[in-house]
């Protein structure tokens, strides 16, 4: 879906300035490949909603730090705190975009029929704000940042962690289980050094979204695309289950791990829950809308 009208209004806001525009250009230069050169800001603005249609995702560029984007949350919200990461910002920058729509439109009768689907919409976009979706998608964000660094350590895993993971490379498929937090990061770490690879995790509601097992524990799905240096070599998929560890701040901490690295020679741009192989049954799974105990 294209990006709408009142976001690009936000990033227009967000971006067209004299502190801001030199960031725009960039991220034009960068979402182009370099084949596209302005200096103009709206032409840039034009070069970066045509080739990228995830709010989301855009607001994720690197260019667009969370320095920047806490800065303008802070001139439009005063009061604004500090202790949010990345993810936080981009949800709430969002959700400000949101709120300046207006709330109501001239009824005609083809706007009547077409009351579903705005319906799906709305439904789509309360949904992506329910705690579990929050929760999972800055886990996303801690997760793959500490990885993508090799920062992760074993006191961030339950001791008792457990890994499934599935590897699908031109050459055949690997499958590896292990336990013990150890075992876990040192696993996940060589896969990653083995072949190279950097995680860059769709991290908008469509690729990562939080679940309830029948057992209670909260189920982490995220998927994203594998790169190497200079290029983009296949996706990933992985489900989390997150318990609360009463002996580390109540904090949630992952106890079970299973992930699919696959090669391709044509990857997506962006990959999806929807397309996933392996999470469709884990996306049935209950959504509850309430805060999480």
């Amino acid at each position: 879906m294209p990006i709408s009208e009142s976001h690009c209004a936000g990033l227009r806001d967000l971006l067209v300035n004299e502190k801001n525009t030199p960031v725009l250009l960039q991220l034009a230069k960068s979402v182009t490949k370099n084949v596209c050169s302005t200096d103009d800001p709206e032409e840039a603005l034009g070069y970066i909603t045509a080739h990228i249609e995830d709010i989301h995702k855009l607001l994720h560029k690197r260019h667009i730090t969370r320095d920047l984007l806490f800065k303008y949350l802070h001139t439009r919200l005063s009061g604004t705190s500090t202790d949010f990461t990345k993810a936080d910002l981009v949800m709430r920058v969002i959700r400000y975009w949101d709120r300046q729509r207006p709330l109501t439109s001239p009824s005609t009768a083809g706007e009547a029929e077409d009351s579903k689907p705005t319906t799906t919409v709305v439904d789509t976009y309360n949904e992506q704000h329910y705690p579990i979706h929050l929760m999972a998608r800055k886990f996303g964000e801690w997760f793959f940042e500490k990885f993508n660094t090799n920062n992760l350590n074993t006191t961030d895993l339950w001791n008792d962690a457990v890994l499934q993971l599935r590897v699908i490379a031109d050459d055949g498929t690997s499958d590896l289980e292990c336990a013990s937090a150890d075992e876990v990061v040192n696993s996940l770490v060589s896969a990653k050094q083995q072949f190279g690879f950097y995680f860059n995790p769709n991290l908008s509601h469509s690729g990562v979204q939080g679940r309830i097992d029948a057992y209670g524990q909260v189920v982490v799905l995220c998927c994203g695309t594998l790169h190497t240096a200079d290029r983009s070599v296949g996706v990933f998929e992985c489900a989390f289950g997150l318990l609360r560890d009463p002996h580390a701040g109540n904090n949630w901490k992952p106890k079970k791990f299973k992930c699919l690295l696959r090669s391709e020679r044509t990857p997506p741009q962006l990959h999806t829950l929807s397309d996933s192989e392996t999470l469709q049954t884990a996306l049935a799974l209950p959504t509850p809308d309430d805060t999480l105990d």
